[in-house]
């Protein structure tokens, strides 16, 4: 961190001394325009150089620092002889020494952004991490969200038998979850990866952590915000008896009065015909639903393969057609919910009734858990904020506009249904100073604020459909 400050700190102070030389030399108005064309040139370059490889704009830079150097050598000695001879240069070359300064002060100050750029974090053959990944989620994914972290858009940082996945959103390198591996294996991949980002002038944060390492990240020099909470359901304490629940029975009988069929596939059972018609689904849905949220808890807009421990439930109408599917992950003997998708007129309730019939499955199958969904803020949806007589209103006047555009309401109403344990999920960051930055670089991951696209895949990592794992069934369904 300290080499990554004493760069950045020369960039600002070649700046500053560019800046007044060219001011002493070329006077103000040459000094602004310079400044203004630096500004304007910088842009465009970063419009047309996003596009190339660090590597191109290294030597870009390269080629910079004698331009300007040069510049600034053949005005200062034009000048210098010009007031020797007690003189003053005619016309034109006093313009020429005027425009050998402005393009000295340009050339230079785009020297000093060079140096004050954050370096890229390197990585290494992006397929091959995720396979090494993926083989790690197998052995050690116990929580609900390790599946997750298997989308081709994330890298990966490995150290001590442990991985986690993350991507970089300006200056801010977003973790996905908590890290998974061996125990200690948390604490050796997460200060490998804080090492590695400080080193290049990123933070650090963690969106969707759970309790069980935050030990750990205070260590590091890390705080922690509950930012919401997750639905998990017991399937074998499941059950549809009784009068709490009597909205579900009534959803399930509605959905069976109505003539759907629910039945349940693993992948293992996907074949090539039964996959072409979940594709379809996919794809209607998409059709209206063209932007996919989600990062750190959804598969997102990236494919991932059918794999044999992923389980489908599915709804055909009394005319056969596949009109909805919800997918749930495999992970150590647990399921959690990825993707719900409904196409045409469907009855009420029944995304209830594929739940009940998920849940159903799993007690006979003895799966400990089923993990429905992350709820963001719930934690403050279901009980009444509570604090001292400024922070109460502050917090009601936040959530009133929160819970109307989310619709956090009818999530937790949703879940609440299934009568869930709820698990609090947080959001682990550097400092009180950069947390609004974090806060914003984890919406755009989400999806929920718009970030610019420039193109650049990040370490190798492509968009686009995973290869298949050794262990799944060919193709993929399309998040």
């Amino acid at each position: 961190m300290a080499g990554v400050a004493i760069r950045r700190s020369a960039g600002l102070c070649l700046a500053v001394l560019v800046a007044c030389a060219a001011w002493r030399v070329a006077g103000l108005d040459l000094t602004l325009a310079a400044l203004l064309a630096a500004v304007a040139g910088s842009a465009a370059a970063r419009a047309v150089g996003s596009r190339r490889r660090s590597g191109r704009r290294m030597r870009v830079g390269l080629v910079t620092v004698p331009v300007a150097a040069l510049s600034w050598a053949l005005a200062v000695a034009v000048e210098v002889d010009a007031r020797v001879a007690r003189g003053h240069l005619a016309s034109p070359w006093g313009t020429v020494v005027d425009l050998l300064v402005g393009g000295a002060l340009v050339s230079s100050l785009f020297v000093a952004r060079a140096l004050r750029r954050r370096r890229p974090l390197e990585g290494g053959d992006a397929q091959e991490a995720l396979e090494h990944a993926r083989e790690i989620v197998d052995g050690y994914g116990r929580d609900s969200l390790a599946p997750f972290i298997l989308r081709p858009d994330k890298s990966f940082e490995f150290a001590a038998g442990g991985v986690l996945a993350y991507r970089v959103i300006g200056e801010t390198a977003i973790v996905s979850g908590d890290p998974v591996g061996p125990d200690p294996a948390a604490a050796a991949v997460l200060a490998q990866l804080v090492g590695r980002a400080r080193e290049a002038g990123l933070e650090i944060a963690l969106y969707g952590a759970s309790g069980r390492h935050l030990s750990t990240y205070r260590s590091l020099g890390l705080r922690s915000l509950c930012v919401g909470e997750e639905a998990v359901v017991d399937p074998m304490r499941f059950t549809l008896e009784g009068r709490p629940v009597r909205k579900l029975r009534q959803s399930v009988h509605r959905v069976a009065r109505r003539g759907w069929e629910l039945t349940i596939r693993e992948g293992r059972e996907i074949d090539a015909g039964l996959e072409a018609e979940i594709e379809a689904v996919e794809a209607a849905w998409r059709a209206d639903h063209p932007h996919v949220l989600g990062f750190a808890m959804s598969m997102g807009e990236f494919e991932l393969c059918v794999r044999p421990d992923d389980v489908y439930v599915l709804a055909r109408s009394p005319e056969g057609r596949l009109g909805a599917v919800m997918r749930f992950l495999g992970h150590r003997g647990k399921l959690s919910l990825d993707t719900m998708r409904r196409v045409g007129e469907t009855p009420n309730g029944l995304n209830e009734a594929l739940v009940c019939a998920v849940l159903e499955f799993a007690c006979i199958r003895g799966v400990p858990e089923v993990s429905l969904n992350y709820a963001g803020l719930a934690h403050l949806v279901r009980r009444a904020p509570s604090g001292n007589r400024l922070s109460e209103p502050l917090v009601r006047a936040l959530m009133r506009p929160l819970r109307a555009r989310f619709q956090m309401d009818r999530l937790v109403l949703f879940n609440e249904k299934f009568s869930p344990d709820w698990r609090p999920r947080y959001l682990v960051y550097e400092s009180r100073v950069t947390l609004p930055r974090t806060v914003l670089r984890v919406l755009q991951a989400e999806g929920y604020a718009p970030r610019r696209r420039d193109g650049r895949r990040e370490h190798g990592v492509h968009p686009g459909r995973a290869a298949p794992s050794s262990t799944g069934i060919q193709g993929g369904i399309s998040r």
